[in-house]
């Protein structure tokens, strides 16, 4: 994008014609009840390495860039003519500015060298994202240059993410902006399959969807949001996206149902009419529920159901969860 300066940060979330929506919502997280030891289940110790690796990266950085590129990598690209065409101020191959220059991916790149004047804050990087994506609309370069560009500058958001061991919302909705980026690139690009580059291009395209979904699927799974996991997919899901979720619903209730348990205090028992309205599951299974996990349930002087939390007896059953309705999909079920 040729032009003089612009601003980097509320005025393009309006310009993209792609909408990426997302509506961030204050929701429980395994986190506010505390996680589960490894040893809970085969999914947790799947993601240990993962979570390992990522925590080891960049747990300390501090991101201080305010623009989209840092100053020094700006500087220095002005001088070696390696601005993109979408970076050249008013089409100087020489001269970009803080408004159109967008930091480069690096493949050798390193947390212990790495400078917190050249990483950007998430509010950054949400925002260069979105002037990313409203590259998608250009009529003015052929589609491949505007993937080529979108494609490595989101890598390059991703590895400042990486580094910062960003895990929140925020991040998720990002990586889920990248996915549909690659989406609508493997379609657009297929249609020119014809060029032996854009061949290329396109199954490059294919390896970073892999490796997006693959880092937001580990996202999701780190942060934990076991209450936006079952009110989205009550209020959002088709028959087929059920279908796809149904095998592992038991999964996320038993994450949850293990966090309560080892995170809770152990002198305030869970109330299960709470819990079983988080977990979108009548109150009578979750007993149920809960006492095939190998935990005990008790009753007040109320008459309520409580969990006691610190119970060391938490298992999964070997046989397998037996089915349990999902309060808000019944009409999907048999």
């Amino acid at each position: 994008m040729e032009g003089g300066n612009r601003n980097p940060g509320s005025s393009r979330r309006r310009r993209h014609g792609h909408k990426f929506a997302s509506n961030e919502s204050k929701v429980s997280t395994f986190a506010e009840r505390g996680a589960p030891p490894s040893s809970t289940n085969a999914s947790t110790s799947h993601f240990n390495s993962t979570q390992e690796d990522a925590q080891a990266q960049g747990s300390s950085i501090v991101a201080t860039c305010p623009y989209m590129c840092p100053e020094r990598e700006r500087i220095q690209r002005e001088k070696l003519r390696d601005l993109a065409v979408f970076e050249r101020l008013n089409g100087n191959p020489g001269k970009s500015s803080p408004a159109l220059a967008v930091k480069k991916f690096c493949r050798t790149i390193s947390t212990k060298y790495v400078q917190a004047s050249d990483m950007r804050p998430i509010t950054v990087l949400e925002d260069t994202l979105n002037y990313l994506l409203s590259l998608l609309e250009s009529k003015e370069h052929p589609f491949e240059v505007v993937h080529d560009f979108i494609f490595d500058r989101t890598r390059s958001i991703r590895q400042d993410l990486t580094m910062q061991n960003i895990v929140n919302k925020k991040a998720i909705y990002m990586y889920e902006g990248m996915v549909k980026f690659h989406v609508v690139s493997h379609y657009k690009l297929w249609c020119s399959m014809n060029d032996p580059n854009i061949a290329s291009m396109h199954h490059l395209n294919m390896e970073q969807l892999t490796k997006t979904l693959t880092s937001l699927f580990n996202l999701s799974f780190r942060l934990g949001n076991y209450k936006d996991f079952f009110c989205t997919a009550a209020a959002q899901a088709s028959y087929l996206q059920f279908c796809i979720m149904e095998p592992f619903i038991n999964e996320v209730r038993a994450l949850a149902v293990s966090c309560i348990n080892f995170g809770g205090y152990k002198l305030h028992p869970y109330p299960l009419l709470d819990l079983s309205k988080h977990l979108m599951i009548k109150e009578s299974d979750l007993e149920s529920f809960c006492n095939s996990c190998g935990l005990e349930t008790c009753t007040d002087a109320s008459g309520n159901k409580l969990l006691p939390t610190k119970q060391t007896t938490f298992s999964h059953p070997k046989g397998g969860f037996q089915s349990y309705s999902f309060l808000g999909l019944q009409e999907f079920e048999r």
